[in-house]
C-alpha cells in the first residue's frame, strides 16, 4: 500500500494548486474547528473531517489519482484522506495507516465491482457511492473500532453515498468534490460510531439498502463483496495513472505515443481511427468543450500524444484545448466502440490505433493493457517497476508544481511508514506550503486551466 500511498500524496499536494482548491481552502479555513488533523499544503489547522474533505477534493483536482479498472472508480482519492486525517488525529502509527488503506482500497474496489460502473448510467458516480464505505472503514481501522462500532459506521456512511455525472455539462469541478465529500462522511460515520450512533447492519443487502437504491434494476455482482475475501485482493488491481486524464483513455495515449516516437512522419497522416470499448464515460467529439471535457476526450488526447510525444498537465488548460495545431489534427480521429472489445472488457482493455498515410498506406498499433495497470505484462515480469515508475511521477509531478523539496523526504517517510510510531513526521512534510518562487501558479498557468 505504500505504492497507492506515494502516489496519492504526492497527486494531492500537487492538487492544492489547481483553481478549485483555492475556494476550498478558503471555506474551511473561515470556519475551521479543532485542529486535529492536515490539511495538504496549509498544515494541522482543523477537524479531521474538514481536513479529509479539503485532501480529497484536493487529490482528484487534476484527474491524476489511481483508479481501478473493473470497479470503475479513485480509490486513493476518498481513502487516503480518509485514513491520514482520522490516523492523524487518532496518534495511530504507520502501520495503523497502511492497514487502514487496504481495507479501505479493498471495501471500495470490492462494492465498485459489483455495479462495474453501470451507476454511470444513471447519472451517479461509482467513486463517490461505493467510496464513502471505504472511507468509513478506513478511518474505522485507523480508529480502532471494535467490530460493532464498524459495523455501525458502514451503516451511517450508506445513507450519506452522493453525487451527480453532470459535471461536464459546463466543465464545473463538481467531480473533484466527490472524494471530498466520501472521505469527509467516512470520518464522520466512524466518529458517529464511535460515541454509540447507529446505523443499520444490513446497509447493503436490505431492502432500502445501497444494493437496491443504487442498481437502479439492473443485474449486479453481489457476490463480488465478498468472493476470495482475505485470499484475492482486489485492492491490489488499482492501477496509477501516468496520464492526467480519464484512465479509459490510457492505451490510446499509450498507442499514440508509440506512434509519435516511430518514423512515421505526422505531416503524411491524413485520417486517425481509434478502436477501443464501450465505456459510457469518455466523448469523441473533435474538439473539447472545456478543459474538464478535453480530460475525457479521445480525439484531444491521441492528438496531444501523436504531436509532442505525450501528454501533461500543461495539456489541460484553456489555452492548451485551443492550440490549433492540436484541433487540426484531432479533426482526422475517429473513434469507434468495438463490440468485441466491448465484451472482452474489463477482463481486457483493447484499444487499436491505426494511422493512414497519403501513399494509402495504413500503420496500426494495438494494446490489450496500458501502463500503470499492475496487471500489464511489464508489471507481472518485474515487481518493483511500478513502485519505481510511482516515485519517479511524484518527483515529477512534485518538482513541476513548486513541491520538488518536499519529494525525497515524502518518498523516505512513506517507504519507512511500518515503523513510524506516528504520522507526525508524515503530516508535517505533506502539511509545508510550496516554495513561495512557485506560488503564483495559483494565478498563472492551472488557475486558467486545471
Amino acid at each position: 500500500m505504500r505504492t497507492y500511498a506515494l502516489d496519492t500524496l504526492a497527486v494531492t499536494l500537487a492538487g492544492t494548486l489547481a483553481p478549485s482548491s483555492a475556494p476550498m481552502t478558503r471555506v474551511l479555513l473561515s470556519a475551521h474547528g479543532t485542529p486535529e488533523a492536515t490539511i495538504l499544503a496549509v498544515g494541522k489547522v482543523t477537524s479531521a473531517w474538514d481536513a479529509a474533505l479539503a485532501n480529497g477534493t484536493f487529490a482528484h483536482a487534476l484527474e491524476l489519482d489511481d483508479d481501478h479498472r473493473v470497479g470503475v472508480l479513485h480509490p486513493g482519492a476518498v481513502v487516503v484522506p480518509a485514513a491520514l486525517a482520522a490516523a492523524e488525529a487518532s496518534n495511530a502509527s504507520g502501520r495503523r495507516f497502511l492497514h487502514a488503506l487496504l481495507i479501505g482500497y479493498e471495501v471500495a474496489c470490492r462494492l465498485g465491482e459489483v455495479f462495474r460502473g453501470s451507476q454511470f448510467g444513471h447519472g451517479v458516480h461509482p467513486t463517490a457511492l461505493c467510496g464513502v464505505f471505504g472511507a468509513a472503514a478506513a478511518a474505522a481501522v485507523a480508529m480502532a473500532l471494535d467490530e460493532d462500532a464498524t459495523v455501525r459506521s458502514l451503516g451511517i456512511a450508506g445513507t450519506q453515498a452522493s453525487g451527480l455525472t453532470e459535471w461536464r455539462a459546463d466543465g464545473s469541478w463538481i467531480k473533484r468534490l466527490h472524494p471530498g465529500r466520501a472521505a469527509q462522511s467516512g470520518v464522520l460515520a466512524a466518529r458517529l460510531a464511535r460515541e454509540g450512533f447507529t446505523g443499520p447492519a444490513s446497509v447493503f443487502e436490505g431492502p432500502g439498502g445501497f444494493f437496491n437504491a443504487f442498481s437502479f434494476g439492473e443485474t449486479i455482482d453481489v457476490g463480488s463483496m465478498t468472493r476470495r475475501l482475505g485470499e484475492d485482493y482486489r485492492a491490489l488491481a488499482t492501477a496509477i495513472k501516468p496520464y492526467p486524464c480519464c484512465r479509459f483513455e490510457h492505451g490510446a495515449i499509450d498507442l499514440a505515443i508509440e506512434a509519435s516516437n516511430s518514423e512515421i512522419a505526422l505531416d503524411d497522416v491524413t485520417a486517425v481511427r481509434v478502436r477501443l470499448y464501450r465505456t459510457d464515460v469518455l466523448s469523441y467529439h473533435q474538439q473539447p468543450k472545456n478543459v474538464v471535457d478535453a480530460q475525457f476526450n479521445v480525439p484531444y488526447a491521441v492528438a496531444v500524444a501523436l504531436l509532442r510525444g505525450g501528454v501533461s498537465l500543461a495539456d489541460f488548460t484553456e489555452e492548451a484545448i485551443r492550440d490549433e495545431e492540436v484541433l487540426a489534427l484531432c479533426r482526422l480521429v475517429e473513434v469507434v466502440e468495438d463490440p468485441d472489445y466491448t465484451a472482452r472488457y474489463p477482463e481486457d482493455y483493447c484499444v487499436e490505433l491505426c494511422l493512414r498515410l497519403e501513399d494509402g498506406s495504413e500503420h496500426r498499433f494495438f494494446s490489450e493493457c496500458p501502463s500503470g495497470d499492475p496487471e500489464a505484462a511489464q508489471y507481472r515480469s518485474n515487481g518493483t517497476l511500478l513502485h519505481e515508475e510511482v516515485e519517479r511521477k511524484a518527483f515529477s509531478v512534485l518538482g513541476d508544481c513548486g513541491f520538488g523539496d518536499h519529494a525525497e523526504p515524502l518518498a523516505a517517510c512513506v517507504a519507512d511508514l511500518d515503523d513510524a510510531p506516528d504520522l507526525h513526521s508524515l503530516c508535517a512534510i505533506v502539511g509545508a506550503p510550496a516554495q513561495a518562487t512557485c506560488q503564483s501558479r495559483r494565478q498563472s498557468t492551472w488557475e486558467t486551466g486545471t
